[in-house]
């Protein structure tokens, strides 16, 4: 492990003011070279800029533009003004000076903001087909023993989790980040539930700092194996060696899963209550004693659910009426949560859950695929309702909501919606463009219907991180591409050596 990682990173954000290099933790510098500037960026826009320019104004002019703001409001065709790091305003038209990009054609929305994904887990993405539930998450249905090499559990937390150097974890996050950020998420919650040291935390921290996504480490302790016990005391060492600013682009919270014992939990929450922090729970949480939590004060509303399954209908009004966020993982949960996607669940306790992708090790980290599947499932449910039904069957989600969970949603789950989220004058510039002039999305016609049912993260042209450009004209920006694969497939061949993986490199059984 390169000994600079142990050196703290300044992490630039909205309000640096310096004028040092972005990617500035320097563990692993060849991994952060900057790509050249593409050829048709307008004068005055240097792709490869690393700071934002508090009085640069850039004016993307004539794009489909979709806020998620209903102040704000939608338009066929509309501006996006932004000032340094901020939106400025948002309009039919809007003159002033500035560099103006050319956004004809383009969907110009929100970055996504996604509050639940292990990041860690990068290089072995898409090791696990035909996953297999190997939990009854409080289900009561029992669970085949976990398969060799089909169980999520076995894999990745009792095989190969433990091996995990520290080096391990920082590519695999960073390869993980940067093909969030080219799929068009501006904000990752970093559920890392494999910090087996000091080391291994700070090198997922590194990553968050590098890729230039608006980052929030969740520390969390190994599920299984040997490792330091350094969980939970080590994050007041993370806390004033990384985050002792609110006015950057990296947060810091804890992470537990919800069937941890209330030994644990209780030891978490006096951590939070003493740094003030926010608790994002996976897995479980309906077998605690929530109204008691509550009435405890131990939770009060700055904690994230992710999955929300398997939890009473009481249970669940206790959480909706606290302003506790949830999110749910539409692909994991139709397979390996035994096919309860709780989405209606929430909906009709009164709570509009976000959506997030949760684990790369299955998939490839896709909101577009998430979108696509939570929404197709949801009317598949209600329709099949009205089959005899004699009540009412709930209403169908809409395009709408789907974008609005991967949005607004996504920032609310973060903590973060009163600054991302929506193309609202005054936050910050995290916006995605969409091209549509694709044979796949000519014509538009419906902007909703398009952004849904039919873009892919290959459609995400343009992305900006508080006001930064992180990806331009379909290129990544200040990632070295080629070098982050080669380091992540040297990464996987080491892992797979260490546990004599079984399978090949390239595995074609089904």
């Amino acid at each position: 492990m390169d000994d600079r990682l142990h050196t703290r990173p300044h992490v630039h954000g909205e309000g640096c003011g310096c004028g040092g290099d972005h990617l500035a933790s320097g563990a692993f510098a060849e991994l952060a070279g900057a790509a050249a500037p593409a050829p048709d960026a307008p004068p005055g826009l240097d792709p490869a800029a690393r700071r934002v320019d508090p009085a640069r104004r850039i004016l993307l002019r004539g794009g489909t533009v979709l806020s998620m703001d209903g102040t704000v409001g939608d338009f066929p065709v509309g501006d996006v003004l932004i000032e340094g790091s901020r939106i400025a305003a948002v309009a039919p038209r809007i003159e002033a000076e500035a560099t103006v990009v050319d956004a004809t054609d383009m969907i110009v929305l929100p970055g996504f903001c996604d509050p639940h994904i292990h990041c860690w887990q990068g290089a072995l993405g898409r090791l696990i087909p035909n996953n297999t539930s190997t939990h009854d998450e409080e289900s009561g249905i029992s669970v085949e023993r976990p398969h060799a090499t089909r169980s999520y559990q076995n894999v990745l937390h009792n095989i190969f989790a433990p091996v995990y150097r520290p080096e391990d974890m920082y590519i695999g996050t960073l390869l993980t980040l940067a093909g969030a950020i080219s799929g068009g998420i501006t904000t990752v919650c970093d559920n890392a539930h494999n910090s087996r040291s000091q080391a291994h935390s700070d090198a997922c921290v590194a990553a968050l700092a590098d890729s230039g996504i608006r980052g929030i480490h969740a520390y969390g302790r190994p599920r299984s194996g040997a490792w330091d016990g350094q969980f939970p005391r080590d994050i007041y060492r993370l806390r004033e060696r990384y985050f002792s600013s609110d006015d950057q682009l990296l947060g810091l919270r804890l992470y537990m899963l919800g069937r941890d014992s209330m030994e644990e939990l209780e030891e978490i929450v006096r951590i939070r209550q003493d740094l003030d922090l926010w608790i994002s729970f996976d897995s479980g949480i309906g077998g605690k004693p929530l109204a008691d939590l509550y009435g405890r004060g131990w939770f009060d509303g700055r904690e994230t659910i992710n999955h929300g399954n398997f939890i009473s209908t009481e249970q669940r009004r206790l959480i909706v009426a606290h302003g506790t966020q949830v999110n749910v993982c539409p692909r994991i949960e139709a397979q390996f949560r035994f096919g309860h996607i709780p989405y209606q669940d929430w909906l009709d306790s009164g709570l509009r859950p976000a959506i997030s992708n949760d684990d790369p090790a299955t998939y490839a980290i896709n909101t577009f695929s998430e979108m696509q599947c939570l929404y197709a499932f949801q009317r598949a449910r209600v329709l099949s309702t009205r089959v005899g039904a004699d009540q009412g069957p709930p209403v169908l989600a809409t395009l709408r909501e789907m974008l609005e969970a991967v949005t607004i949603r996504g920032a609310e789950n973060c903590g973060l919606a009163h600054k991302v989220g929506s193309l609202t004058p005054g936050k910050e510039a995290d916006i995605v463009m969409i091209d549509t002039r694709t044979p796949l999305l000519t014509p538009m016609n419906n902007a909703y219907c398009t952004a849904v049912q039919g873009a892919t993260v290959h459609d995400v042209d343009t992305v900006m991180i508080g006001g930064r450009l992180a990806k331009w004209r379909g290129r990544l920006v200040g990632l070295d591409v080629a070098a982050i694969r080669r380091t992540a497939l040297a990464s996987r061949d080491a892992l797979f050596q260490a546990v004599g993986w079984p399978l090949e490199a390239i595995d074609v059984t089904d």
